[in-house]
């Protein structure tokens, strides 16, 4: 295992590149619908928090959990029946999904706790169609799902840190999601591992993204007994970017290179308070940061993947998005 550690400095390139706004969404664990165990499945009322800003009706966000045994029927929540393991047919791609018009994300809903990523050539909600009756993973007209996991946590998931490495999260009793907010200025869903096995806990997080972004912010809420992490995952073909500790609180850790199932460039990025984590390390599946809490984080991931339309093309352009999106960070929050 490599180890970074805060106070050493982190390698990065200046530049400059498109402005990013972002919006701090916090959920209470206790104020969750999906702590009643006895339904697996219902549309459950959704807390709605107000943009503070409006997009132009041409760029949305949307969220969306699909059910297959229903048709692939989309629903505002969703309970993993009891006896659930990974890879059951019971969601169109597996858990929820969130968009913007630039990137599309989806989050395995069981211990894996991952975060994919579906490529979109196209600036248009998608979310909503994928899994129903195609393979997302064959190029489509709007794209297809381009990240290889693995037991990684994939484009920026959390999980817990073990023998000096990243892991992923493990099992629940019950894994729930929510749509909190889906308009198209902002998507917001919620995810509860109930009864975490590796935590001990109950452990809820959010994953925001507005329209016109590619960031997700996350936050996690909940105790545990170990330290919580956040990674990407680590492919041969890719470089490592990081920037340095003069550079401000915000900091970034990314990747970027042939890393998509068709072997063409992608960049993953991780945002981070550099007062909230400890340290940064490798192990042999991800580049990931440690947080000092066991009980709240927040940070955010990003991705960039060259087929988007008008996006970022190669290594130069995602630097300079890298270093804009840093400096706006450290200017506004």
């Amino acid at each position: 295992m490599v180890s970074i550690q805060i106070s050493a400095g982190f390698q990065y390139r200046t530049a400059h590149a498109v402005l990013v706004t972002l919006v701090i969404i916090i959920s209470n664990v206790s104020c969750s619908s999906g702590m009643n165990s006895g339904n697996t499945m219902k549309d459950a009322p959704s807390n709605t928090v107000t943009a503070l800003a409006k997009s132009p009706s041409r760029i949305r966000a949307a969220a969306d959990i699909g059910l297959l045994a229903e048709g692939g029927r989309s629903t505002n929540y969703l309970k993993t029946p009891k006896h659930f393991k990974a890879g059951d047919p019971l969601v169109t791609y597996e858990g929820p999904g969130w968009e913007s018009d630039k990137i599309a994300y989806r989050l395995y809903l069981d211990g894996r706790n991952a975060i994919d990523i579906f490529g979109k050539r196209q600036p248009e909600s998608i979310l909503h169609r994928v899994g129903r009756g195609e393979d997302y993973h064959t190029m489509a007209h709007w794209g297809m799902d381009i990240l290889k996991v693995g037991h990684s946590l994939g484009a920026g998931g959390f999980g817990i840190l073990a023998n000096g490495e990243a892991k992923q999260i493990g099992p629940a009793r019950y894994f729930s999601a929510e749509i909190i907010e889906n308009t198209a200025d902002r998507a917001t869903v919620r995810v509860i591992h109930e009864q975490s096995l590796a935590c001990g806990d109950d452990i809820a997080a959010t994953y925001t993204i507005d329209a016109g972004e590619r960031l997700t912010r996350i936050q996690v809420k909940g105790a545990c007994r170990h330290a919580f992490v956040a990674g990407l995952v680590i492919h041969p073909e890719t470089i490592r970017l990081a920037s340095t500790v003069s550079s401000g609180e915000w900091q970034y850790v990314a990747r970027y290179g042939k890393q998509t199932l068709l072997s063409d460039n992608l960049g993953m990025a991780l945002f981070f308070k550099r007062s909230t984590v400890a340290s940064l390390e490798q192990d042999g599946n991800d580049d990931f940061i440690v947080f000092k809490s066991e009980e709240s984080v927040t940070y955010m991931t990003g991705s960039a993947w060259e087929q988007e339309k008008g996006g970022l093309k190669n290594l130069d352009a995602f630097e300079s998005w890298l270093k804009t999106t840093q400096t706006k960070l450290n200017h506004t929050q």
